[in-house]
């Protein structure tokens, strides 16, 4: 019988899945906190422009928050598919970050611009640790 060599999981991939576990708690509570503030507004009688716009945007940031908690604890069992969904998920991430900074520039909303950036910086390295030789080795053995 061979013996199984258990490998260290590189730095990086760990890196990648310390950003992805943040991600998962950060977009839960940030889901979570819509809802509240919507519904705050809603019982009080405050004008909502689009409030299923608003629900639904918490309900996906929510989903989202647990697809990437699934993700984390799979990825220790180097499934192909964990690589594929992080990768997936932080071109999203990088993309709407794009389209906010885009939004922020021409005046459309009030957002910092620091806080846009530290949300793109964010992604972009969960990512750029993944697409290495050695991210997407761990997960394809």
């Amino acid at each position: 019988m061979a013996d199984q060599v258990l490998e260290r999981m590189p730095g990086r991939v760990r890196f990648a899945l310390a950003g992805v576990w943040g991600q998962a708690v950060v977009n839960f509570f940030a889901g979570g906190s819509l809802l509240s503030e919507l519904d705050s507004r809603l019982a009080h009688g405050r004008h909502v422009a689009e409030p299923g716009l608003v629900r639904g945007l918490a309900y996906f940031s929510m989903a989202v928050a647990v697809l990437l908690a699934v993700v984390g604890v799979c990825a220790r069992k180097r499934f192909g598919w964990v690589w594929t969904v992080i990768v997936l998920v932080e071109m999203v991430a990088v993309v709407s970050t794009m389209v906010g900074l885009y939004c922020v520039w021409m005046g459309l909303i009030a957002v910092s611009q620091s806080a846009l950036l530290i949300g793109l910086a964010l992604p972009l390295a969960i990512g750029g640790a993944l697409i290495t030789g050695r991210g997407q080795d761990w997960f394809s053995r």
